[in-house]
């Protein structure tokens, strides 16, 4: 027997075997770095999705909370107006009346708005949700409901929801007197609703300005509620300055 030959080729197999095993090396490194490559891709993918929906949903709760702000405030300035029309005084002549005819005009004008901006608050208080502001919801509800008679009166009905809506041809032909009674004395409908949008308002506007500090660092809100990082921060900047917040407060 040829020792050379035989040592050639034990010497050609373990070659042979060390190529294979080489190869076989390189191809599973090959596809683990695609499988991660992949992972790493749709990680990525996944975390910018989350974050472009997280930010539009921050982005939606502070256009809501500022359209209560503009809104509320809208109805305070609204009602302020209508008050000084309840306390104007009438001759009996033509001038007087057709100066309470003008003024009747203006009123049903801010009683529109009123109207639209009263719903605007209450549906985007519903939309965002929480304690409080469902708790805001059920008391402008509770106003409305104590004068649903007398503004159906005049041409304004109530949804089972507290939604207002008008019959403009009904509130044209009201009496103008009625009208006031409700929209321009002191003590009346839209004085108590206006009562209830000053806090609403002083609440929406610091609540915006809470939001846009906290928003991005540690808020995850969404209209469903808040995480814990989320009611760390906003106690943290509110405790001592305005109020308190234990719970779900304003959001």
């Amino acid at each position: 027997m040829n020792i050379n030959s035989s040592r050639n080729s034990l010497l050609r197999s373990r070659t042979l075997r060390s190529a294979r095993r080489s190869r076989v090396g390189q191809i599973l490194s090959s596809r683990s770095s695609t499988r991660t490559s992949r992972t790493k891709s749709t990680s990525t993918q996944r975390t910018t999705s989350s974050s472009l929906a997280g930010s539009k949903s921050q982005t939606k709760q502070i256009a809501l909370y500022e359209k209560v702000e503009s809104s509320s405030n809208a109805i305070q300035k609204n009602v302020n107006k209508m008050l000084s029309i309840g306390r104007m005084t009438y001759t009996d002549d033509e001038t007087g009346k057709k100066a309470q005819e003008n003024d009747k005009e203006i009123m049903v004008k801010y009683i529109n708005d009123f109207v639209s901006d009263l719903n605007n608050v209450q549906s985007s208080l519903t939309d965002i949700g929480g304690s409080a502001n469902l708790g805001y919801v059920k008391a402008l509800n509770s106003i409305v409901k104590t004068n649903s008679a007398g503004l159906k009166a005049i041409g304004i009905t109530v949804s089972s929801s507290g939604e207002l809506s008008i019959d403009d041809k009904a509130l044209g032909d009201a009496d103008f007197d009625k009208i006031k009674d409700l929209f321009s004395k002191a003590g009346g409908f839209a004085d108590k609703i206006s009562g209830k949008m000053d806090t609403i308002e002083d609440i929406a506007s610091k609540t915006v300005t809470a939001l846009n500090k906290l928003y991005g660092a540690t808020s995850t809100y969404n209209k469903y509620g808040t995480s814990n990082s989320y009611n760390n921060a906003y106690n943290n900047y509110y405790n001592g300055k305005y109020y308190n917040n234990n719970s779900d407060w304003y959001f």
